[in-house]
């Protein structure tokens, strides 16, 4: 259908057409307010975690009986691709990493079905939870439980905080950690225990079956059912106190005569802390699906109104929802300030205000709809998908502008306005579709794009071509209908102007058409710089992101104690006190951000929260500082710094590490050799910080070496005598007691002074019938050693190092690593691996070479149906390599890194820049088949089409700008993107206008050669 034949089908339907319009920009708005909103899209990561505890088992046996036959078993899940275990004392994480695509809920049922399959080689104690890893499990607000005592906050945080958050819609799960749980304490004397000729764990077991509550049966009576129930009137110390154990010379034993019984808490393995002293921290995280701030609103309101106990109160520590509004504000100002740029560019060029508005008027009328096609999609606003509006101002009014520019020329040389839009539309429909085109095919093999980058820029790329698809909507079929009512003829000084540039531009251009040999030369030095800059410049993975908050892992040696690591924590909180830009912290020492896990008492981490952006330094100076003070005042101390979102996606993607040396074999003791030689070659490494040799030291354990001969001479089987030890020394969880609405458990143990006293352990008496003898006497106790950590990868153990790069660049840290580590050798049996974040970083890259590729031969197909030539679709393709290397070169001068989003800039470029060589060529071809000769062609169709082609390029530039400005919170993640695109437009525009008319007369001259009229024979 012809342009004509086209606006008088418009011109038929125009009420319904606007209507239309109309009714979808409501729609738009209606879906604004609905839309959830969060940091990133909603994404699916193939990881599940297992974990696995048991007591206090030491590392060495928990390999043996309890991760080998979960390992094994879980390697037979369909879709498994890496294992990787960590295991410590009482305790050992399985990281499962499964294959891209892979259904995670159907996987979570199968692992739990390969746990049950090893059930039985297990010890039955074991306790084994399995977790499916997503976003939503990870918090975003959190706060610090403050004031009264450790238990009275714990039961504030568990009976008051967690139910009244629960309740608020869209929150997935409340965390508690710290404090001190209520626990009814049975501390036994061991002497007295003697005495009475009873064991701990006899003791223990009498005491528990002293404890009834239970419904034994029903009658009725008085046409009433009645319930039987069997009960000892327990509810407080006291009760628990007079319960008898034994029979003595004067009647029955009381517990009370050999034991105190008090309320109290458990042995300590965590502990929480913040600026105002010991807490209890509470964490909520949100439903997948569901709106971050809308649930951080909902979460604080509840907050505000709950009523706490004297002197405890709620202090917030982290809040996403408040960097999702910073970043979404940040966003809307980038777009609010390309849309004036872009207002800007089209009052230059046109100087007709009513072109303008019109030309204008397709940047709300896109945003709008845009919104709906993201609520249709399933999207959510977030800083990918707004991102990608942003990406997309400059590009919407591009094809408004071709359309405007081209009627109002026609009105200027005197048409009439309803026949200057027949012809405009004539004139552009097929450069406008094919323009837009080439630039939606570039996305189409995102597909190829696995892992969080294929995740996070397919929200991007799903927005941005929703945008450009329906910016080509109303270009095409609502613009001509308002155009034909609304532009107006102007003076002719003003229309003498535009022609004007074109006049100097045909002249320059003629001197271009005379050099083609200079132009091709001077396009081949470009690409040659490029490719140079392309080995040179440092790459990354994602763009760093000022986050306003940052996580500090902290680690003692191993084996240190809660206490002495609870001591250190504190000193590192008073450095975070004394730096400028900190505003509050939440430390936790023996736990973890994020979801289950398995933590050492010796390490921790520290939930920075800095002041808002303005009032300090960038996040990564004050992280450097605090590096810095910690190293030099606390040696024995290694930290890690990472910010909180980025911590997140790297547990999510299962690469915690930028860098991760793995050295993989059987034996540990060659590990660990091999770990000190990796260590050795690495030291002083530019760049490389934060490392962590990957292996720890070992830890001092007591043995308890069972006597089995004495104690079957006492009667007793090893067993029985090993149940003794733990109830004396860990406790024996015996049973509960009623509190209020809940039950308060019950634990037998035996004095501190005895359980954490290394010269009571072995003196303490142990009743051996009518008489009694030292615990000694049936088990020896051997002071040895034994690791505190050990590590696995796929089913064999491994040393894993890592580390952080500072001031370099992740791809520069891994060849240098690489290069040092070339020669080691290793036995047959071993290997070393260079990954963690650098793999997916190189998995990225290749498979956005491969986009690259393919975006390129899609533009060229795209351009050959068009033109039906494929010199001249070679031709435009022309100005793709020196687009490319302006990119790379913008790049270098800014200082961006080539990451993902540079690299998806690069992608995003060879879609635009052959948008401007198709409006030159197309009409060029016209020209030649009509008969003129090429260098009069070539002249003609650059002065026609040089404003369009300013224009459109400088709108997408000054569009792009304030995102490479980094104008605002979030805008990070696009900087590099907007960086590559800018560079690549400027070198590309001058390369259409000046090397493709010049290098034409190769490519064109067969197509000027078959024209009537020109001579051919």
């Amino acid at each position: 259908m012809s342009g004509g034949d086209l606006y008088s089908g418009l011109d038929r339907y125009r009420t319904l057409t606007l209507t239309l319009t109309i009714g979808l920009m409501f729609a738009g708005g209606l879906s604004l307010w609905g839309l959830g909103s969060g940091i990133y899209p909603e994404v699916e990561f193939p990881r599940i975690v297992v974990v696995a505890r048991s007591g206090d088992m030491p590392p060495e046996q928990m390999q043996a009986s309890v991760v080998r036959p979960l390992e094994q078993s879980l390697a037979t899940v369909i879709g498994v691709r890496r294992i990787r275990t960590r295991i410590i004392r009482g305790a050992a994480e399985i990281a499962l990493q499964f294959a891209e695509g892979t259904d995670m809920w159907r996987s979570l049922q199968l692992a739990d079905a390969a746990i049950s399959e090893a059930r039985s080689q297990i010890p039955p104690d074991t306790e084994i939870e399995s977790q499916k890893i997503t976003p939503a499990d990870f918090p975003i607000l959190s706060f610090n439980l403050i004031g009264g005592t450790a238990t009275s906050r714990r039961e504030a945080a568990d009976f008051i905080v967690r139910p009244a958050f629960s309740r608020a819609p869209g929150v997935g799960r409340v965390e508690v950690v710290g404090g001190d749980p209520r626990e009814v304490e049975v501390v036994v004397d061991p002497a007295r225990l003697a005495t009475l000729r009873l064991r701990p764990s006899l003791l223990a077991q009498r005491v528990g079956n002293a404890i009834v509550r239970r419904a034994v049966g029903r009658l009725d009576q008085d046409r009433q059912l009645v319930t039987v129930v069997a009960e000892t009137r327990v509810s407080d110390p006291a009760d628990l106190s007079r319960i008898p154990v034994a029979a003595g010379p004067n009647g029955s034993v009381a517990l009370g005569d050999v034991a105190q019984v008090f309320d109290g808490a458990p042995d300590r393995t965590l502990a929480v802390h913040g600026p105002e002293g010991d807490a209890v921290q509470i964490s909520v995280s949100r439903v997948v699906g569901a709106s971050a701030p809308d649930v951080v609103r909902e979460v604080q309101e509840i907050a505000a109104a709950l009523r706490l106990p004297e002197a405890i109160r709620l202090v917030q520590v982290y809040n996403q929802g408040e960097l999702i509004r910073e970043s979404i504000l940040g966003i809307r100002d980038a777009i609010v300030i390309g849309i004036l740029l872009t207002i800007g560019v089209l009052a230059f060029f046109l100087r007709n205000v009513r072109a303008g508005i019109l030309a204008a008027l397709s940047v709300p009328v896109t945003l709008l709809v845009t919104f709906l096609a993201i609520r249709l999609t399933g999207q959510t606003l977030n800083l990918m998908s707004l991102g990608g509006m942003a990406v997309a101002i400059g590009l919407v009014i591009d094809d408004a502008i071709v359309v405007v520019e081209a009627i109002t020329r026609r009105i200027d040389e005197g048409e009439a306005p309803e026949l200057a839009v027949r012809g405009g539309l004539r004139e552009m429909t097929a450069p406008v579709v094919g323009t837009t085109v080439t630039t939606v095919v570039v996305f189409v093999p995102l597909a190829f794009l696995s892992g969080i980058v294929g995740s996070f820029f397919a929200a991007l790329a799903l927005t941005l071509v929703s945008a450009v698809l329906i910016s080509l909507f109303f270009a095409v079929f609502v613009l001509p209908l308002i155009a034909g009512q609304f532009l107006r003829p102007r003076p002719a000084a003003r229309a003498a102007s535009g022609r004007a540039l074109g006049a100097r531009y045909a002249r320059t251009l003629r001197g271009a058409l005379h050099r083609p040999a200079a132009m091709a030369a001077g396009a081949c030095a470009l690409v040659l710089l490029g490719a140079f800059i392309a080995t040179r410049i440092p790459s990354g993975f994602l763009p760093e992101m000022d986050e306003g908050a940052f996580v500090l892992d902290y680690f003692l040696p191993a084996g240190t104690s809660l206490e002495a690591t609870d001591a250190a924590a504190l000193r590192i909180e008073s450095i975070l006190g004394q730096t400028p830009g900190i505003a509050n912290w939440s430390r936790r020492t023996g736990a973890e951000l994020g979801p289950v896990t398995a933590t050492q008492l010796n390490r921790g981490d520290i939930a920075v929260l800095l002041k808002p952006r303005g009032t300090r330094s960038p996040a990564e100076e004050v992280m450097d500082e605090v590096r810095g003070r910690v190293e030099h005042e606390l040696p024995g101390v290694r930290v890690e710094f990472v910010q909180i979102l980025e911590d997140v996606l790297n547990d999510l993607a299962g690469n915690p590490r930028p860098l991760e040396v793995r050295i993989v074999g059987q034996d540990q003791s060659v590990l660990s050799r091999f770990a000190d030689e990796v260590e050795r070659r690495l030291q002083d490494t530019p760049h490389l910080v934060d490392y962590y040799r990957g292996v720890e030291g070992e830890v001092p354990v007591l043995r308890y070496a069972l006597q089995g001969d004495a104690a079957q001479r006492a009667g007793l089987s090893p067993a029985e005598v090993g149940e003794d030890l733990a109830t004396a020394l860990r406790g024996s969880e015996v049973g509960s007691v009623p509190r209020l609405d809940r039950l308060v458990p019950v634990r037998v143990r035996f004095p501190d002074a005895v359980r954490f006293r290394a010269e009571a352990l072995a003196t303490w008496p142990l009743a051996l019938g009518p008489s009694a003898a030292p615990i000694s006497s049936l088990a020896r106790v051997v002071e040895d050693k034994g690791a505190s950590v050990l590590l696995r990868e796929n089913l064999s153990p491994a040393a894993v190092a890592t580390g952080d790069v500072e001031g370099g660049d992740l791809g520069g840290l891994v060849k240098e690593v690489r290069r040092r580590l070339q020669d080691m050798v290793l036995p047959a049996g071993y290997r070393i691996e260079v990954g963690g974040r650098a793999e997916s970083q190189a998995r990225a890259f290749q498979q956005l070479v491969v986009v690259l590729v393919l975006g390129i031969l899609a533009v060229f197909a795209v351009l050959v149906a068009q033109f039906r030539a494929g010199r001249a679709a070679l031709l435009v393709l022309l100005a793709v390599p020196p687009a490319l290397a302006g990119g790379l070169l913008f790049l270098a001068v800014a200082g961006v890194p080539l990451n993902v989003s540079s690299l998806m800039g690069l992608v995003l470029l060879v879609g635009l820049v052959v948008k401007n060589g198709v409006l030159l060529i197309d009409i060029a071809l016209e020209r030649l088949r009509g008969g003129l000769p090429l260098p009069v062609a070539l002249s003609g169709a650059g002065r026609r089409r040089l404003r369009p082609i300013l224009m459109t390029t400088l709108c997408t530039i000054f569009g792009l700008l304030p995102l490479a400005l980094s104008l605002g919170a979030g805008s990070e993640l696009q900087r590099p993107l907007a960086v590559a695109v800018i560079g690549g437009l400027l070198f590309s525009t001058i390369a259409t206008l000046y090397m493709l008319p010049a290098l034409a007369g190769f490519f064109l001259r067969h197509i000027g050669e078959q024209a009537p009229g020109s001579g051919a024979p």
